[in-house]
């Protein structure tokens, strides 16, 4: 799990996430409510691909009318292999961590390949 989240607040704009993105060389960011900072939901390279294809948009739409709600997420507590149930049944690349409410991680299919090498590695 990395516990360095790239985070956007849902209030942000299109161009603000697409910047993010580049910036952190990553493809998605967990969007938050602003003063709670609560998760609410995800914004990845995937939506906004979707919405350019769909419609010509604003760069200073805001965050919150394109990304995915309702996030799909994992307990602290679960072992890897269910971390990897819930992405392949749910086919996600990103599984956010979180406990009561907070953010407190994110597991991507990088980290689990890494954990996967490291196993083989040390055989």
């Amino acid at each position: 799990m990395s516990t360095e989240v790239v985070t956007i607040s849902r209030d942000a704009t299109l161009h603000d996430a697409i910047t993010k993105m580049l910036e952190h060389n990553i493809h998605g960011l967990i969007v938050v409510d602003g003063a709670s900072s609560r998760p609410a939901g995800i914004v990845t390279t995937d939506d906004i691909l979707a919405l350019i294809e769909n419609s010509q948009p604003e760069s200073d739409m805001p965050v919150g009318e394109f990304m995915t709600a309702g996030l799909v997420s994992t307990d602290p507590d679960y072992d890897l292999q269910k971390a990897v149930s819930i992405m392949t049944r749910n086919k996600i690349h990103r599984l956010p961590v979180i406990k009561d409410k907070k953010l407190l991680g994110i597991i991507t299919g990088s980290d689990i390949m890494r954990v996967f090498k490291d196993l083989k590695l040390r055989k």
